[in-house]
């Protein structure tokens, strides 16, 4: 680009100011000529005529100033405003001589990026409104300027540009064209991010997410409860490939449904309280979109329990409205995925038009150590704030567990999981670990046992299987270990009243060998079941049922 041209200016002999000079607007002032005219002005860009003005605009504070009737003044809007990535050299002169205003050239350097002195410009200008009307003129202009900016950023991130261009070249060359499209894109919508390690939901949802990206997808994750996710959490999964949505960018899930719409040809929705929420809206936003429905664990069922374990008929209400809810959203879906096959069949029965598919996810597998004699302890390994999980730590500290310390005073129960309520008070041999961060290393080194007391609940339970992959046999009811399709040879793993628990718990304690010969039978049996490549084939086949006519 050539240099701007700057008009010789002839000495400044005009009174006069060049007071204001942007790309928007020129204003100054300028005393008239010996004849008593207005003085007549040219302003220039460049050295290009851009405008032309008469100071003839009354000014109190030049009448102040002993300037005549203050009658001296111009203020020019300019309509179409100069360009913010160039540089601009603005001189006001006398039209008749060429002679310039006092002040004049000013230069305005080009805005490469929205930098620190076009922040104050605009906080200057947002400043100086003076009336309710004037303010709500700045928020339409911000707001509509804040609109475009985010749908851009949409559309670039979700790579529907791209997108839009490989289409309307295949349908021009045909779909032979040597351009690579994009992947396909799937949308992960939970109510909070995944957290490895924290729960078995994050564990089967990273791991869904992972078979996703090994099936070609590319994936993005979005918290429905929580738009500002805590940075250790969001690197995380960054660290990973996954995209995380979130503040500022998007207020909501429906805006990045809507801002990118059209753009995910799959909507993962985890848990009934998500897909209640959001299926409707996905097949609104993202009519081309493929929705899966995963329900975690049929939550109505655990309900249920609950309320006939703690006689609450309060829930059982709940539980109705639950049931409801989850069949209307399976029916809804394109497919309904579920980690239990017992849970799988109750929904074939119950929605028989539902398309489900049991779908495993997959859990690390870990040599066992061979030195269970020397091993110690059982532990209860859980999340609290899972209504089931505290009820069976309670139960089983509270009626169980004196028993088994009756023939061994040094026995201790280790209640590892994050969220136990801590006014809660334990008896003699309970030793509370809370959230570990290395399971094998401070757990599954050390005890000799675990145990699962739940006494209502519902799915996979996802510290049984860590347990048993880990080599280490989890004594447990039959409602912990729905789902596990346990051989004949592990039978004596699941017992549920409290008698059998005690005599099963201390015969097992007492005989290492069986324990140990227990463990590699569980670790093999559930090996073959939750691993990586039997979820990435589910998912595989799941997505491909959605998609049948």
């Amino acid at each position: 680009m050539a240099e701007p041209y700057v008009i010789p200016a002839r000495p400044t002999v005009l009174p006069g100011y060049l007071d204001i000079a942007t790309r928007r607007r020129i204003a100054g002032w300028a005393q008239a000529g010996e004849s008593g005219d207005p003085a007549a002005l040219q302003v220039l860009d460049n050295g290009r005529l851009i405008a032309r003005v008469i100071a003839n605009q009354h000014r109190p504070d030049l009448k102040q100033a002993g300037f005549g009737d203050g009658r001296f003044g111009f203020d020019l809007l300019i309509p179409a405003p100069l360009s913010a990535h160039e540089r601009h050299i603005i001189q006001v002169c006398r039209e008749a001589d060429g002679t310039e205003l006092i002040g004049s050239p000013v230069v305005l350097e080009a805005t490469g990026t929205f930098d620190d002195d076009l922040r104050e410009l605009l906080r200057q200008v947002a400043g100086g409104a003076q009336t309710n009307a004037e303010r709500e003129n700045i928020l339409a202009f911000l707001a509509q300027v804040a609109d475009d900016l985010l749908t851009d950023h949409a559309r670039a991130q979700g790579g529907q540009e791209q997108h839009d261009h490989y289409r309307r070249l295949a349908r021009r060359h045909g779909p032979e064209i040597d351009i690579k499209p994009r992947a396909p894109r799937a949308l992960i919508i939970d109510e909070h991010l995944p957290v490895a390690g924290q729960d078995a939901g994050s564990q089967a949802l990273l791991s869904h997410a992972r078979a996703l990206q090994a099936l070609g997808y590319d994936v993005s994750l979005v918290a429905a409860d929580d738009l500002s996710p805590p940075a250790g959490v969001q690197h995380a999964l960054e660290a990973e490939g996954f995209t995380i949505w979130r503040a500022p960018h998007y207020a909501s899930v429906e805006e990045i449904l809507r801002r990118q719409s059209g753009a995910f040809d799959l909507i993962y929705l985890h848990r009934i309280g998500t897909a209640s929420r959001y299926l409707s809206l996905a097949r609104h936003h993202q009519p081309g979109a493929t929705v899966l429905y995963s329900v975690a664990d049929l939550h109505h069922r655990r309900i249920a329990g609950q309320a006939e374990t703690e006689k609450r008929p309060e829930l059982h209400a709940l539980s109705r409205r639950t049931r409801l809810e989850e069949c209307t959203t399976a029916w809804q879906a394109d497919a309904v995925l579920t980690h239990s096959p017992v849970e799988a069949e109750w929904l074939r029965h119950a929605v028989p038009q539902a398309r489900v598919v049991c779908v495993p996810w997959a859990v690390h597998k870990r040599e066992q150590k061979a030195d269970f004699a020397v091993r110690r302890h059982i532990a209860f390994i859980g999340n609290y704030c899972h209504a089931p999980n505290l009820d069976a730590a309670i139960w089983f500290a509270r009626d169980v567990l004196p028993e088994l310390r009756a023939t061994d005073p040094e026995r201790e129960l280790w209640l590892v999981g994050p969220h136990l309520p801590c006014h809660l008070s334990w008896p003699e041999g309970v030793r509370v670990l809370g959230h570990v961060t290395d399971l094998d290393r401070d757990v599954f080194d050390h005890v000799r046992l675990t145990v699962a007391p739940l006494r209502f609940g519902a799915g996979i339970k996802g510290k049984v299987l860590e347990s048993l992959l880990a080599g280490i046999p989890c004594v447990m009811t039959s409602i912990a270990a729905e789902g596990l399709n346990l051989p004949s040879s592990l039978a004596a793993l699941v017992v549920d009243d409290e008698a059998s628990q005690i005599e099963r718990i201390s015969a097992l304690y007492a005989d290492p060998d069986t324990c140990q010969r227990l463990g590699k039978r569980a670790q093999d049996h559930i090996g073959d079941l939750f691993n990586a490549d039997r979820t990435t084939a589910s998912l595989r086949r799941a997505i491909a049922i959605a998609r049948q006519p």
